[in-house]
């Protein structure tokens, strides 16, 4: 007898074009959405209440403050190479400053 798969598994999102655009823009689209759609912490009050209101802006339900991100994900992979730039930045005009303050 034949195996039964869960329905949907393998469409995922992209199961409403049925066969149209070929599988691997099917694929490419059901992706997208499940980062779309996934839970996100909030930068400020740390809770997991992201939604995505349009293309890049994003607002936290709880705390109510609304910020642009990505297109589909809140902290695109650019941004946090930037903001781990800035620390380092940051990090080290602070050390430089402590050794240049009298003592």
């Amino acid at each position: 007898m034949a195996e039964h798969k869960a329905k949907g598994k393998k469409t995922r999102s992209a199961g409403r074009f049925g066969t149209r655009y070929g599988v691997k823009n099917r694929k490419l689209v059901a992706d997208i959405e499940e980062k779309m759609h996934a839970d996100y912490a909030c930068g400020k009050c740390g809770s997991v209440r992201m939604k995505r209101i349009a293309t890049g802006i994003w607002k936290c339900t709880k705390c109510e403050v609304t910020f642009t991100g990505g297109s589909y994900v809140p902290q695109t992979p650019a941004h946090l190479t930037v903001m781990r730039a800035v620390h380092g930045e940051k990090a080290a005009i602070e050390k430089a400053n402590e050794s240049l303050a009298p003592k």
